[in-house]
């Protein structure tokens, strides 16, 4: 009896040890077919099918290039555009000031950044004195004229 549990015993090791050879050997062959298919991706893309060919792995590079490439340029586009819509405005009212200064009657009718309305309204101011017969004299102390007195129209 004691023979016979040391061969059973015997057998159960040297079955147990086979069967892990086994598995060893099968992830073994496994493990080389999975790397065997890598290289051949691998291969796939990044060799070349003909001499003077792009290889598969350039030609996605260079549309992926060209898609945040052409973003890029149209966010730096439409950033340049919004900038250049500040410049103009800023530019458009410089160049009002200056036309206001070199031209005043110019300047009013164009109105200004306060409207056409105030612009009218100054106007009149300036040149009720001259249609009602009186020029400003240098002692007013208003700026239409009048000390501050709106106009009179006499026609």
């Amino acid at each position: 009896m004691i023979i016979a549990a040391i061969i059973l015993g015997l057998c159960q090791i040297v079955t147990f040890a086979g069967l892990s050879c086994l598995f060893r050997m099968w992830a073994d062959r496994k493990q080389a077919e999975i790397e065997q298919r890598i290289d051949a991706a691998l291969h796939d893309w990044c060799d070349q099918p003909e001499e003077g060919m792009p290889s598969k792995l350039a030609l996605a590079a260079d549309a992926i290039g060209a898609t945040v490439g052409a973003s890029a340029a149209k966010a730096l586009m439409r950033s340049l555009k919004v900038e250049n819509s500040h410049v103009a405005r800023v530019a458009n009212g410089l160049a009002e000031e200056v036309q206001a200064e070199q031209n005043p009657l110019l300047g009013l009718l164009a109105g200004g950044a306060r409207g056409k309305g105030a612009a009218v309204m100054k106007l009149a101011g300036l040149l009720g004195p001259m249609l009602a017969g009186r020029g400003s004299s240098s002692t007013d102390t208003g700026s239409n004229g009048h000390g501050g007195k709106p106009p009179r129209f006499s026609f």
